[in-house]
């Protein structure tokens, strides 16, 4: 069963990403991750482990805990 909160971790990801004007493909470039993988946590149908987590945040030059932020406001938003 997904986690509710997949959805906003996607969303918060890839809000971040356009922001900084990172393409999908830089962010694997960056992070070493499959594009399909990062397509897949930005639609929420993956939740990536904490290390992943940690990953994406360096990758989108953001520290974890802003990522998190970012995720928890959004699903507060969608309640």
């Amino acid at each position: 069963m997904p986690d509710p909160d997949q959805p906003a971790l996607g969303a918060a990801v890839k809000s971040i990403r356009e922001e900084k004007a990172i393409s999908q493909v830089r962010l694997s470039e960056t992070t070493g991750f499959r594009l399909s993988w990062i397509s897949e946590v930005e639609h929420g149908r993956h939740n990536p482990s904490f290390a992943s987590l940690v990953r994406l945040a360096a990758g989108l030059g953001v520290r974890t805990s802003a990522l998190v932020r970012r995720a928890e406001k959004l699903a507060d938003e969608g309640d």
